[in-house]
């Protein structure tokens, strides 16, 4: 991170988005966005508000200008906001594509893996979000502790207990506050 000082109006809208005071970040960005138009990151963060508060159509006209605003590489990341738009709309096939490309444009981030693989995980396709995750786990850029606990998922529903057990001790191995793993853990231990 940068030593840099961020400006008393950005450290409110960062303040208001981490407070999820989603109508306040809203009306911040939209003040900021008139002397600062060609601001990406609150493009970004007005696009993530607006759809916390279901102004999907807004949200993804804002995640458009960052497109615009970008190029192939660093566009990759808006895609699989726009995935998520979908996602949360219930609109499945949408968001799928959307984290195609977000995966096409960048193959060596596990962000897009992720997203595609927890969507199929929950709509019951758990070979399908196996292979994504396996994928993931070749990636240079990932998070790779929600990448084996993803994994961990997928054996708990195929009731594959050991692997599930396996994958979620690498997820706690890898980021030891990982509660969500430490829970799936528990549940899975007795019966592997």
């Amino acid at each position: 991170m940068s030593n840099k000082k961020l400006s008393p109006e950005i450290q409110a809208i960062l303040s208001a988005s981490d407070a999820s005071l989603h109508a306040t970040t809203i009306s911040l960005v939209k003040q900021f966005l008139i002397e600062q138009p060609d601001s990406p990151r609150a493009w970004i963060d007005l696009g993530r508000a607006l759809a916390h508060v279901f102004r999907f159509d807004e949200a993804e006209q804002a995640f458009g200008k960052v497109i615009e605003m970008s190029d192939a590489n660093s566009a990759a990341a808006i895609y699989g906001e726009i995935g998520n738009l979908y996602r949360t709309q219930g609109k499945f096939e949408d968001a799928i594509q959307w984290y195609e490309k977000q995966i096409s444009a960048d193959e060596e981030d596990a962000l897009g893996y992720l997203y595609l693989g927890n969507l199929l995980l929950r709509q019951g396709n758990s070979n399908a979000a196996e292979t994504v995750f396996r994928k993931a786990l070749d990636c240079k850029v990932a998070c790779f502790d929600e990448v084996h606990y993803s994994l961990g998922l997928v054996y708990r529903a195929l009731e594959n207990y050991a692997d599930a057990a396996s994958q979620f001790k690498q997820a706690i191995e890898l980021n030891d506050r990982h509660t969500e793993a430490k829970v799936a853990l528990k549940d899975v231990k007795q019966l592997s």
